[in-house]
């Protein structure tokens, strides 16, 4: 769950000898991007939740496979044989290993002016980028493999606020129900927007929300709706329409370990962190110390079947 605002370093208010110690400290600078991910999560995760491993380069996975047989269970007599049921015989696709890194590089004057705030903004920015980067390229991954579409009943932007509040609910139960219909054992979880789509959506939708403290408008989270989490991105492409899908089944990201010398995993400083990004800092001839950051992460979209997209939402 996503909330804001991110918190401030805990360096926040340092002395320049504290500000040098902290930039020599690769687990703390770890620590510390671990934290401001935490608040500002990968999507692609939380939509691609399987996890694969890189061998030899690549992952190899069989798309749409189906978590039923489609045979039919028989009457089994006291000491009987069991009917057996062959799995269905698919060609694997391989995808190649990907790795995006940034860097940048934190000059000491800037140090000894300002303190810790040159290296907070440094690791702020690295985060962010490297997040947003890496969920538009999964994004695009995601909005290429999906091909269901199901027609909206309605606008979900003009009219009534009950009008539209009907129409949402009814084409998000269509589209849950196109999902499991296909009795593949899959099972929507997620509704994805856009943030301005979310905005666009969210007056039609308070009526269905808490009023308790368990209200997301109130703790700024996302909300569960129609059994679904209604979640939002600034990183989707431009033309996104709603997507419906069982991120259990979607698919999932390809991890690579790659055995370099310098570089601390942020799951090694804080084991709930499963992002697989590594960061590595090393000092410079120009004055300055260089901060890096990398993931060597590939999006996979297994199983295309289990995302629908509604068009003609007018928003």
């Amino acid at each position: 769950m996503i909330n804001y605002p991110v918190p401030g370093s805990t360096l926040a208010n340092t002395t320049v000898a504290q500000a040098q110690a902290f930039l020599k400290s690769p687990t703390l600078l770890a620590q510390r991007l671990a934290e401001i991910l935490s608040d500002h999560n990968f999507l692609a995760h939380y939509l691609l939740r399987g996890q694969y491993r890189m061998v030899g380069g690549a992952v190899a996975y069989v798309p749409d496979e189906s978590t039923s047989s489609g045979a039919k269970a028989e009457t089994v007599a006291p000491g009987g044989e069991y009917p057996l049921t062959s799995l269905p015989v698919d060609t694997a696709v391989l995808v190649a290993a990907l790795k995006k890194g940034l860097a940048t590089e934190i000059a000491d004057e800037t140090v000894g002016r300002l303190q810790m705030d040159p290296v907070e903004r440094a690791l702020q920015m690295l985060a962010y980028d490297l997040v947003s980067q890496f969920d538009e390229a999964a994004i695009s991954a995601i909005r290429s493999a999906v091909a269901q579409v199901i027609a909206a009943s309605g606008s979900w932007a003009t009219g009534e606020l009950a009008d539209r509040s009907i129409q949402i609910v009814t084409d998000v139960e269509v589209a849950k129900a196109t999902i499991k219909g296909q009795k593949k054992g899959y099972r929507a979880t997620s509704v994805v927007l856009t943030d301005l789509q979310w905005a666009a959506v969210a007056p039609a939708l308070l009526p269905l929300l808490p009023r308790e403290s368990g209200n997301p408008i109130l703790s700024g989270g996302f909300p569960n709706i129609l059994g679904v989490d209604w979640v939002s991105s600034s990183d989707l492409p431009a033309g996104w329409v709603p997507l419906v899908t069982d991120a259990d089944n979607l698919g999932g990201i390809g991890h690579e370990d790659i055995p370099s010398e310098g570089y601390v995993s942020l799951s090694s400083v804080a084991a709930e962190n499963r992002s697989n990004v590594e960061v590595k800092r090393s000092r410079q001839e120009n004055d300055s110390t260089r901060v890096q950051v990398r993931k060597a992460d590939v999006p996979v979209v297994r199983n295309p079947n289990a995302g629908v997209k509604i068009n003609g939402t007018g928003i």
